[in-house]
């Protein structure tokens, strides 16, 4: 069924271009436009689009090769000849034109707008909409819509096609208004003073409390610091020593440098004609990687126990790391500490007949000075450092119990060694590691020593 259309039409402004609708009983009468105010005619029965005449030429396709060809219409049904294949199309009758037909918008009632005074307000044109409100299908849930006048009705479901009953939907709660009634305004107490604005803490003394929380933090984390005892030489020297992880880092370190003289002396024994001496070129390749590598990290342990021990500590908070190839930093300091030391020693071998007392004498007492003067200028190079030599003089009574005791316990060892383990490799070499251990730990608790004692001028002098 069709929808009856409305008689009005429309009618253009030649002057303004204003669209005006009219009734065709209007014919012929005259209006004024509203936009410029000129007067107009309201057109008649001849209204719209006027029907074309018939065309004087058809035009049409070549049936070879598609030219286009145009012949007159009373040459309908002879034969064109094409001027580009010379086929010949019977030439065909004009198609008819189709009337043109106004589209549907431009009938009926037409939208217009409102002037600024005339114009309603959103409120109103809402409450002239249609009300609706949500329904949900009883089997499928399907979101619905319902306006009030079909409540007590059934709605189809546009999915299942099962009828569902349309209630009454809850009344809305009125929204809360967001102004606060009168007299419930929050208030300000005139007797309550605001409190006074706390003076600037000058940033001497905030980088003052920064030192304090630094200092409060590390003694949480390590413990308050430990206090000097009398002799630091003589007393607390083990616990450090039987506590982890130096233990297992003294039998670990053991093994290896046992199995790298082992590989050592397996290869000088091997050495030979063929095979045995391919055999013994592998072996003593393998004794001094592992030999090298042993001793880096047992260079690492001995620094990190002496360094530990220069604070304080009675724990080790600087073991080796697990990559070796960070151990042959303090296998550096430690290697040119040796060779300083023995310089002496090398001078004086033309002169003293006994060499092996002469080494040992060097080492005894250059090796001390010059270890303890790299370290604390922190480079390998820097062999004398004059806080400590001028400790030498300031603190002699503190060097001679050190020498004293170094020399007590490098006797103690070789005469356990020559007495108790004379050919025993597999009890030489850990027993060795372990003294060593003990004397680096001695020597450091002596740098703390020195440090402690060493009056507060000298550190700035030196700085």
């Amino acid at each position: 069924m069709s929808m009856p259309t409305s008689p009005t039409r429309l009618l253009t402004c030649e002057a303004c271009g204003a669209t005006l609708p009219f009734e065709p009983e209007h014919a012929g009468q005259r209006c004024r436009c509203g936009g410029c105010g000129k007067i107009l005619v309201v057109p008649g029965e001849d209204y719209g689009p006027k029907q074309e005449t018939a065309p004087e030429y058809v035009s049409f396709a070549c049936r070879v090769c598609q030219t286009t060809l145009s012949a007159r219409v009373e040459h309908v049904g002879r034969k064109a000849k094409c001027p580009d294949c010379y086929s010949r199309t019977v030439v065909p009758p004009p198609t008819k034109v189709k009337k043109k037909q106004p589209p549907q918008a431009m009938h009926g009632q037409q939208y217009g707008l409102w002037d600024v005074d005339t114009a309603p307000l959103p409120a109103e044109l809402a409450a002239k909409q249609p009300k609706f409100f949500p329904v949900y299908c009883r089997l499928c849930q399907t979101l619905m819509h319902a306006q009030p006048k079909q409540v007590g009705s059934k709605l189809t479901c546009p999915d299942c096609g099962v009828k569902t009953l349309v209630v009454e939907p809850p009344p809305e709660k009125p929204k809360a208004s967001a102004l606060v009634p009168d007299g419930e305004e929050y208030q300000l107490d005139e007797t309550s003073a605001p409190s006074p604005r706390p003076a600037p803490t000058p940033p001497e003394a905030v980088e003052g409390q920064k030192i304090v929380e630094y200092r409060d933090q590390l003694q949480k984390e390590y413990g308050e610091r430990p206090r000097l005892p009398r002799l630091p030489t003589l007393q607390g020297i083990f616990p450090m020593l039987l506590r982890s992880p130096i233990p297992a880092w003294w039998l670990g370190l053991s093994c290896a440098l046992t199995a790298a003289v082992m590989l050592g002396l397996e290869a000088g024994s091997s050495m030979g004609g063929g095979f045995a001496a391919i055999m013994g070129v592998c072996f003593l390749a393998m004794a001094c990687i592992l030999g090298i590598l042993t001793l880096s990290a047992l260079t690492t342990l001995w620094c990190g126990i002496l360094t530990d021990s220069s604070e304080g500590n009675q724990r080790l908070y600087n073991p080796p790391s697990p990559a070796p190839q960070e151990w042959f930093g303090a296998l550096l300091y430690v290697g040119i500490a040796l060779a300083v030391s023995l310089f002496p020693a090398w001078v004086l071998a033309a002169i003293v007949p006994n060499r092996i007392a002469v080494i040992g004498i060097s080492l005894l007492l250059c090796f001390p000075v010059v270890l303890l003067s790299t370290l604390e200028q922190g480079s390998p190079m820097e062999i004398l450092s004059p806080r400590l030599l001028k400790s030498l003089i300031q603190r002699a009574p503190l060097w001679l119990l050190f020498y004293l005791q170094t020399a007590i316990l490098v006797g103690a060892s070789a005469w356990v060694t020559v007495q108790w383990l004379p050919n025993s490799l597999m009890a030489i070499i850990p027993f060795s590691v372990a003294v060593s251990l003990l004397y680096f730990r001695l020597l450091g608790r002596f740098a703390w020593w020195l440090a402690e004692s060493m009056p507060v001028e000298d550190d700035v002098d030196s700085n």
